[in-house]
C-alpha cells in the first residue's frame, strides 16, 4: 500500500504497506525539472482516485490465450487460430489490438483492450520476467491529463534504485524492440510503428533495481542506421541511444534505502 503526501520544498512521502499490514514511511524529494514539475501537477488532480490494476501489474497476464478470447467477445471478433507463442503471433495480436484500439476505447467497461495489450507485451519480454520496476498508473482515467511533451532530452544517464521515472507510453515501440520483434523494415512503417518518448503521462514507475544502459546491440545498430536520419527528422530529435532506449526521464529521488518488492500500494494523499 502506498500513500503520498507533499511537503514543504518540493519534498513528499511515500507510505508502503508490507504483507503484515505494517506502513513504511519512505521520503522523496521532486526532482527539479520540468518533466517532474508537469508530473506532479497531474499527481494532484488524481489524488483521490484508484490505480488501475492492469497498468500497475497487478494482474495475471500468463494466460495470453484466454485474454485474447475475451478481447476477441468484446470486440465481436472472430478469434485467429493460436497454436503457438511466438513473436510472428505477437506481432499479429499487437497490430489487432492497435486496428481496433480508437473504436474500442470508446466503449464502456474496455479494460480488456488494455489487459490484451499488457498481456502480448508481457510475453514479448526480451530478456528475463524479473520484475524491475514497480509500476502504477490510472488507466483510462489518466488519459484527459496526458499531454504531448517530448521527453528524450529529459531522460537519465542510468536509473538508480528507488527513484521514481516517468515510463515511456506511445502506441508504438522503441526502434531496438521494433527490430527485435522483426518488424517490416521499411522507412515508413519504421517512421509510424517506432516512436521516441512523446506523450508525458501521470504514471510512474520506481526503479527496483539500478540500471545503466548498454550499448546496443551492433546488428540493430547497423539495421537502424538505414532508417535513423529520417526518422530523427521525422519525429523532431536529436539522437537515439541506449539511454533513450532503456533509460527514463527522472521525476523524485529516494531518501531512503528501503527494498520495494514485496510491498503494495494503495492511494495517494496530498
Amino acid at each position: 500500500m502506498v500513500v503520498t503526501s507533499v511537503i514543504k520544498n518540493n519534498r513528499f512521502k511515500i507510505i508502503f504497506e508490507d504483507r503484515n499490514g505494517h506502513n513504511i514511511d519512505l521520503d522523496y524529494q521532486l526532482h527539479d525539472s520540468i518533466v517532474a514539475e508537469k508530473w506532479f501537477k497531474k499527481i494532484k488532480h488524481l489524488k483521490n482516485i484508484p490505480i488501475d490494476d492492469i497498468e500497475s501489474n497487478n494482474v495475471n497476464l500468463e494466460n495470453l490465450y484466454q485474454i485474447y478470447n475475451e478481447f476477441c467477445k468484446f470486440a465481436n471478433l472472430d478469434p485467429i487460430s493460436v497454436k503457438k507463442i511466438n513473436q510472428p503471433l505477437l506481432n499479429q495480436l499487437h497490430s489487432i489490438y492497435k486496428e481496433t484500439h480508437d473504436r474500442l476505447s470508446s466503449k464502456k467497461d474496455n479494460s480488456i483492450l488494455y489487459k490484451f495489450h499488457h498481456a502480448i507485451h508481457h510475453h514479448e519480454d526480451h530478456k528475463n520476467k524479473l520484475r524491475k520496476n514497480y509500476n502504477i498508473g490510472w488507466g483510462i482515467k489518466e488519459g484527459p491529463l496526458s499531454e504531448d511533451f517530448l521527453c528524450n532530452e529529459y531522460y537519465s544517464n542510468s536509473l538508480q534504485k528507488n527513484n521514481i521515472y516517468l515510463p515511456w507510453a506511445e502506441l508504438a515501440k522503441k526502434p531496438f524492440v521494433y527490430w527485435a520483434d522483426k518488424e517490416p523494415s521499411s522507412q515508413g512503417q519504421v517512421n509510424e510503428l517506432c516512436k521516441p518518448h512523446k506523450k508525458l503521462c501521470a504514471k510512474f514507475k520506481i526503479a527496483l533495481e539500478d540500471l545503466i544502459p548498454e550499448k546496443l546491440d551492433p546488428t540493430f545498430l547497423e539495421w537502424f542506421e538505414t532508417f535513423k536520419p529520417l526518422w530523427l527528422k521525422h519525429h523532431n530529435i536529436k539522437k537515439w541511444d541506449e539511454i533513450d532506449e532503456l533509460s527514463a526521464p527522472l521525476l523524485a529521488i529516494a531518501k531512503h534505502s528501503q527494498t520495494l518488492n514485496s510491498l503494495k500500494f494503495k492511494k495517494i494523499i496530498i
